[in-house]
């Protein structure tokens, strides 16, 4: 009997080292260590999502932008339009009066003299008009109204001398002081044309190099945000599924006997957890089949001893 007894417990002895092990051996927790202070899965899909949502703000952002400079450059093209044309009616009115005012003393009587003094002060209202509509150029339009308010008034001294008989003095006049005025108001008025001209071309340029650069911009961001959701996207599903490609192999050779592997997966994620948990199952089937392969050693040796 004592024969059999230390027979048993030289088989049982290498059990007895193996459960030792397996107590003194890491738990699933104590695997686990680092996993929990690591973003999971679901916060990195949450992040990537929200990168994704903010290029595509970004991109909406920045076309609004762009629409709203455009709309702004063509509001200002017509501003500058409407600008023109009410120059240009200003250089018409000019140029009719300064004709109407020319055929009058040409051809004097009253109902001429008249008609052209009521003409000339009437133009006042064109002017302030103007002033009204556009204000960046006061000064050449206060230039404008000033000569031609000294226009009228020597205009109103030939028609007085016309008027009295004395129309030598008149002629004088009309050649030493109306014919200079005459010609600097129809500069005065070709300078607001050409000036507005000059604007009307350059706006429509800004307004072309604005919608150019317009275009650069959001075809460059799209192209930014189109390449970096790739990389995010690729990178996401690498770390979702190359992991799975790991664990499942290590699955497949757990399920075919071999628990001499270990899987090795780099995330810190559930992923990772889940990796861990299969490892330390593995390495508790191993020990099991270790015991399992004692035990039936013992048996055999007990078995055999019997015999």
């Amino acid at each position: 009997m004592n024969l059999e007894a230390d027979s048993t417990t030289s088989f049982l002895r290498p059990l007895a080292a193996i459960l030792r092990a397996s107590r003194d051996g890491t738990s699933v927790k104590d695997g686990l260590v680092g996993f929990e202070s690591r973003p999971s899965l679901r916060t990195k899909l949450l992040m990537a999502f929200l990168v994704i949502e903010v290029l595509l703000v970004s991109v909406g952002v920045i076309g609004f932008l762009s629409l709203r400079e455009a709309d702004q450059q063509t509001n200002r093209v017509l501003a500058l339009q409407h600008k023109i044309e009410a120059y240009r009616q200003v250089q018409h009115d000019t140029l009719r009066q300064l004709y109407g005012v020319s055929t009058a003393l040409a051809l004097p009587n009253e109902k001429t003299l008249a008609s052209a003094l009521r003409q000339i002060n009437q133009f006042g209202y064109g002017l302030d008009r103007i002033s009204f509509v556009e204000k960046d150029e006061v000064a050449l339009l206060d230039q404008v109204r000033e000569e031609y308010e000294r226009f009228i008034a020597v205009v109103s001294d030939v028609v007085d001398l016309i008027r009295n008989g004395r129309a030598a003095d008149a002629k004088q006049r009309e050649l030493v002081e109306l014919g200079p005025l005459a010609d600097k108001l129809e500069r005065l008025t070709n300078q607001l044309v050409n000036r507005a001209e000059a604007d009307m071309v350059a706006g429509i340029d800004a307004s072309r190099q604005a919608y150019g650069n317009s275009q650069i911009l959001v075809a460059a961001v799209a192209l930014a945000s189109l390449i970096l959701t790739l990389v995010l996207g690729h990178a996401i599903s690498r770390s979702v599924i190359d992991p799975v490609h790991i664990i499942h192999n290590g699955l497949n050779r757990i399920a075919a006997g071999d628990f001499t592997q270990r899987i090795d997966v780099p995330n810190r994620d559930e992923l990772g957890a889940l990796a861990a948990h299969v490892n330390s199952t593995c390495a508790e089937l191993q020990q099991l089949h270790l015991v399992v392969g004692v035990l039936e050693g013992a048996a055999a040796g007990v078995s055999d001893h019997e015999g």
